[in-house]
């Protein structure tokens, strides 16, 4: 059986997820610059310090070299991507007021968001 998308949802989904993508980004930077964090008692959010290793470009060119000496390769993966564009303004819109209102609201109207959101066509 096969799946049906509906792409006026999907393109509402796909904005929505690329604002709050940014506005999340935007949160941490202030949060790592030492922004006042309200509700406290609702979530832990907590600074992690973490360290990542990687060798330096003249190190991993002389890996490579090597690798290439003792004929070892690396695997090409294949995969699809999906991308959307022409995005309607009225999605651009209704995303933005989305988000606008849980922004700018105190936190009892973030409960009639979501009724207002589902009740919109």
């Amino acid at each position: 059986m096969q799946k049906t998308v509906n792409a006026k949802i999907f393109a509402i989904k796909y904005k929505l997820l690329k604002l709050l993508t940014n506005s999340i980004e935007k949160d941490k930077n202030a949060i790592k610059s030492g922004a006042k964090i309200t509700f406290n008692d609702y979530c832990k959010i907590q600074l992690v310090d973490c360290t990542r290793t990687s060798y330096s470009k003249e190190d991993q060119a002389k890996l490579d070299e090597y690798a290439n000496k003792m004929l070892i390769s690396k695997q090409v993966t294949h995969y699809t991507r999906i991308d959307i564009d022409n995005i309607p303004q009225e999605v651009d819109d209704k995303v933005n007021e989305i988000l606008n209102t849980l922004e700018d609201n105190q936190d009892k109207d973030i409960k009639r968001v979501a009724s207002k959101v589902a009740s919109k066509r």
